[in-house]
């Protein structure tokens, strides 16, 4: 069933399933070959969030290619377009680093040293993806508008009825 994207339901479950720290996986590309890494990050007002490092390969790799793909392993994917925010001690990033002290309470200050001026956020914002919640799989696309909605029938965390009763 295609419908007009209502992203308020994509983004719920987004925001359900990845709003807390959450070990995801990133996709990256240079020359036209993938690497993926898995990283922390949360989901928040519409985007993906990670405190990373400007010396790292993928974060080179999304400066000089903002396209990114976002996964948690299974069947949710999301295709993204990815920048570096900037230093967590800069003025204009204050308000995302609260939110990361909050969703990263546990380790953020143990890991990451920001008097080094190589520390940065990176944003990743979806534009089209596919997510599941309760057996209904979710495709959307923000570009086209549209979001189908299916019924999940082969995912394995999806209980099904023995077909041979």
């Amino acid at each position: 069933m295609a419908l007009s994207l209502d992203s308020s339901v994509v983004l719920d479950i987004m925001n359900e399933k990845y709003q807390n720290d959450t070990i995801l996986l990133v996709v990256t590309a240079k020359e036209n070959v993938p690497t993926v890494r898995s990283v922390d990050s949360f989901f928040y007002e519409g985007s993906f969030w990670i405190v990373s490092d400007l010396r790292c390969n993928y974060v080179q790799e999304i400066q000089s290619n903002e396209n990114v793909m976002i996964s948690d392993g299974g069947h949710n994917r999301f295709w993204c377009k990815a920048s570096v925010i900037g230093h967590p001690l800069e003025t204009v990033n204050a308000g995302m680093r609260e939110v990361f002290l909050r969703v990263f309470d546990k380790w953020y200050n143990e890991v990451n040293n920001e008097n080094i001026k190589t520390v940065c956020y990176i944003k990743a914002t979806p534009y089209k993806g596919y997510v599941h919640k309760n057996k209904q799989g979710f495709s959307f696309n923000i570009d086209d508008n549209t979001l189908n909605i299916a019924d999940v029938t082969h995912h394995i965390d999806v209980k099904l009825e023995p077909f041979w009763d």
